[in-house]
């Protein structure tokens, strides 16, 4: 590329214009098989949850746009409770017209936003991927995973009652009630939630279907329920809705949850019994919640809850490797010596990682042999404490120079001690 960002295949890459939103819209709908239409209510919803982001084109002499991509700041947590974050640079929006593929486009999008993100100062970048086979090019791992939960509720039987015990309220409410509570109750779950990421005021309206243009559209999560506790407090917030069917003159009727937010075992019992003891209802399911959720250890039979459609979901990418071992808190001490790889340039070398007994850690470069040799992406897939690195290992993905290092800096990054929340991307 000239400076003024012309392709020697006479393609241009710069900033998105405004009056180019439509064709934006167009475009990665097009990319990402969605239904074309668009009305003018969704393309303004969608121009104002972007605002501020970084939106960049690739565009052809007429101006006709043939790839974009988008990219904006988020703090995300990192294990070790609230205050623990890094800044990241969140990716999302990237597609490439079907007839310009091959053409190095994305590789161009991709490399040149995470060195300026990595300029910037940037600690992680994350993004969900659409196809799993691309990313890793790019130095991302796989660093949370999501599954579906399904509970029999012809089966369920909780330990507990917490709502007849007292000690949480169930009350029904409207969507608009939500957007005053929930905000808040899910950020304070996403502090302690690595890989959580944030929701603007507008992404609830949208949500919630308080920004649709019709009636019909605006109830489409209903009911909703929010849990307190005996002060009054939100603990717990609760949309879902109801697919029936019929098998002669009986139903089969399923919940299907959009959103359950839950701040302790109470509010968590509280809601999923809810959802288990709602008339006619036979089964509960959930997706987009993490696998570690508690789910089967508030039954008396756990067999009542299964898990399914197990995948990857938030990917990251380290830009710069000490930032990110010391921003995050570890459970045990101990150190290693870690080399990592970087085939794009961005994070490659060599530190000291050594935790102390206050779980804090120091990442000094040195010029000492490797303990351990990794690729960048494992690092990444490793670094929130939701994947393990043993699996990466058994697969030779992870270069053991000195006996019991890989097992060591294994158990320092592992720590799923509070699950990730469910889905948080818009």
């Amino acid at each position: 590329m000239t400076d003024e960002g012309v392709r020697t295949d006479g393609l241009r890459l710069r900033d998105m214009r405004p009056q180019e939103h439509e064709q934006w819209l167009a475009l990665t709908h097009r990319a990402y098989l969605a239904e074309q239409h668009a009305s003018p209510t969704t393309v303004e919803l969608v121009r104002r949850l972007r605002e501020g982001h970084r939106r960049r084109v690739v565009v052809e002499t007429s101006d006709r746009l043939v790839a974009t991509f988008r990219s904006y700041a988020v703090p995300l947590p990192l294990p070790g409770g609230p205050g623990r974050c890094a800044p990241t640079d969140a990716i999302s929006s990237v597609a490439v017209a079907a007839t310009h593929r091959r053409r190095g486009l994305l590789r161009q999008l991709m490399t040149d936003d995470l060195h300026a993100a990595r300029e910037r100062g940037d600690t992680l970048a994350v993004l969900i991927a659409m196809e799993g086979g691309i990313y890793e090019r790019y130095g991302f791992g796989a660093a949370t995973r999501a599954c579906r939960w399904t509970l029999d509720a012809r089966e369920a039987r909780f330990r507990t009652d917490p709502v007849r015990e007292g000690r949480v309220h169930l009350d029904p409410c409207e969507a608009p009630d939500l957007v005053d509570v929930a905000p808040a109750l899910h950020d304070r779950l996403a502090a302690r939630s690595p890989g959580a990421m944030p929701r603007e005021p507008l992404w609830w309206r949208s949500a919630l279907g308080l920004e649709a243009e019709d009636d019909a559209e605006r109830r489409r999560l209903r009911p909703a329920v929010l849990a307190r506790d005996d002060s009054g407090a939100v603990v717990g917030a609760l949309t879902y809705r109801a697919v029936e069917s019929w098998e002669g003159r009986r139903t089969t009727a399923r919940a299907e949850v959009a959103e359950l937010l839950a701040d302790g075992p109470a509010a968590t019992t509280a809601l999923w019994r809810h959802l288990a003891e709602v008339d006619l209802v036979t089964s509960v399911t959930a997706s987009y919640r993490s696998p570690f959720e508690a789910l089967p250890e508030l039954l008396l039979d756990p067999r009542a809850a299964t898990q399914s459609e197990h995948e990857d979901f938030a990917w990251v990418r380290v830009l710069d490797v000490p930032a990110a071992l010391t921003a995050r808190r570890y459970a045990l001490p101990g150190a290693v010596t870690v080399e990592v790889v970087d085939a794009l340039g961005l994070a490659g070398g060599r530190w000291r990682l050594d935790v102390g007994e206050d779980g804090t850690a120091t990442a000094e470069p040195t010029s000492a042999e490797p303990d351990v040799v990794l690729p960048v992406e494992v690092l990444g897939a490793t670094v929130l404490g939701q994947v393990p690195l043993a699996g990466h290992a058994a697969a030779g993905r992870v270069d053991e120079r000195t006996p019991g290092a890989a097992r060591r800096l294994g158990a320092l990054l592992w720590d799923p001690s509070t699950a990730v929340l469910g889905r948080t991307w818009f």
